[in-house]
């Protein structure tokens, strides 16, 4: 999956005018596309999406970036855990 071929869906997703522009969240997906793979071993697209929204909403890293990527730490867990991905796997 390239991020290319997210955009549309990823925009569903978070709050979005077709005014906007959008060039950007290609950026924002691949971030994430890697953050979620290192984290994993996978890429459920919905971590991407939670992830890139972050990214979308803070936009520079910053403490309260920090704070909501640590929030999302049981969802990689229970990504890690259901898949039956171990850290050697990932």
């Amino acid at each position: 999956m390239k991020p290319e071929e997210l955009v549309d869906e990823f925009k569903s997703h978070i709050e979005w005018e077709d005014d906007m522009d959008d060039t950007m969240l290609v950026h924002y997906l691949s971030a994430a596309m890697g953050y979620v793979k290192a984290a994993t071993g996978r890429q459920p697209k919905q971590l991407i999406f939670m992830v890139a929204a972050i990214l979308n909403d803070y936009r520079v890293p910053e403490k309260e970036m920090a704070g909501a990527l640590d929030s999302l730490t049981p969802f990689f867990i229970q990504e890690v855990y259901t898949n039956g991905t171990t850290d050697e796997q990932a």
